[in-house]
């Protein structure tokens, strides 16, 4: 996928954020993998191609304005909330952190007290997309289960977030029913 590819609405974004080339493809290779999803899943259910679209290449926007992993969901949803986008795209970005956090989950790392767990189709498909890839790579559920064993490992006290994520990740793969 080339510049020109790129919707203009996305590009004015990164372009106005700065958003660093690698975010931009890791966002290219999860709007392609979430793509792929919504296919699969588009033969059952309505499903907004557009929105996961946008979303996918937008999901990690908050980047450009912080390096907390803890952060840049919601500083994400901020600047698009800010930008104008759609409450659907917004929300996008807000819940595709990991598997999604619980209110009470979010209070306990410190963040606003809200539900950031994907709820509609295109939060799922965009969520679980991103526990797809790695940089620009596309990875099996496997790889990701590994990943995030890994995070365990040097970090025993999100242990209880680790596992969390992992329960819901597969709850998403099941849902979605697909595994790369």
């Amino acid at each position: 996928m080339n510049k020109t590819d790129i919707p203009a609405d996305v590009f004015k974004i990164w372009e106005k954020y700065s958003l660093k080339e690698n975010i931009r493809k890791h966002c290219i290779k999860v709007m392609e993998v979430a793509l792929k999803i919504a296919q699969h899943v588009k033969v059952n259910k309505e499903i907004d191609i557009e929105a996961i679209k946008i979303g996918a290449l937008l999901h990690d926007i908050g980047w450009a304005v912080t390096n907390n992993p803890f952060e840049h969901f919601i500083e994400g949803a901020k600047i698009l909330e800010k930008e104008g986008f759609s409450e659907k795209i917004v929300l996008i970005v807000e819940r595709h952190f990991g598997s999604g956090l619980s209110k009470e989950e979010a209070r306990k790392l410190g963040l606003p007290e809200r539900n950031y767990l994907p709820l509609s189709l295109e939060e799922k498909v965009v969520c679980y997309a991103d526990n797809l890839v790695e940089g620009n790579k596309e990875r099996s559920f496997e790889q990701y289960l590994n990943w995030l064993s890994k995070i365990e490992e040097k970090s025993p006290e999100l242990k209880w977030l680790v596992e969390k994520t992992e329960e819901r990740a597969k709850r998403l793969r099941d849902e979605l029913d697909y595994n790369f």
